[in-house]
């Protein structure tokens, strides 16, 4: 159940991620006077060479560093913890009710389950069609 709800938050950041990062692309990259970091086909599958390799070692670190502290929580035997929880909710979303709890729990791997579907058609599609997939147009 932990490596599905990791699996699944991941692969929800990563289908909202992807539109993002086509659409916004060239905008971000003119405010900020880089190179933008998707492809000239305007792609955005991972390890092109416009993204540093500084990057993705700190994103490689970054995740490390969140999966150990998930151990780490994990390990502690707290009588509160349940797969996925890391204590961190700085908007107040998660509810105090325990059957809302449940709810939540739920709709969280229900949406990272279909995220993963999502996720792999995205990248089928790019592969296949060697184009991006919501900028068409390279506006």
């Amino acid at each position: 159940r932990e490596a599905e709800v990791k699996h699944a938050r991941l692969a929800m950041l990563a289908a909202a991620g992807w539109p993002l990062s086509e659409l916004l692309n060239n905008k971000f990259a003119d405010v900020l006077n880089l190179a933008p970091a998707l492809d000239s086909a305007g792609s955005a599958l991972p390890f092109n060479a416009n993204i540093s390799d500084n990057f993705w070692i700190g994103a490689l670190a970054f995740a490390s560093v969140v999966d150990l502290y998930g151990s780490y929580k994990a390990l502690e035997n707290e009588p509160d913890y349940f797969p996925g929880n890391l204590g961190f909710d700085p908007l107040s979303l998660y509810p105090k009710d325990p059957m809302e709890q449940k709810a939540m729990q739920l709709a969280e791997i229900k949406h990272g389950r279909t995220a993963m579907v999502v996720v792999a058609f995205y990248f089928i599609e790019e592969y296949m069609t060697k184009s991006n997939l919501f900028n068409p147009l390279h506006l």
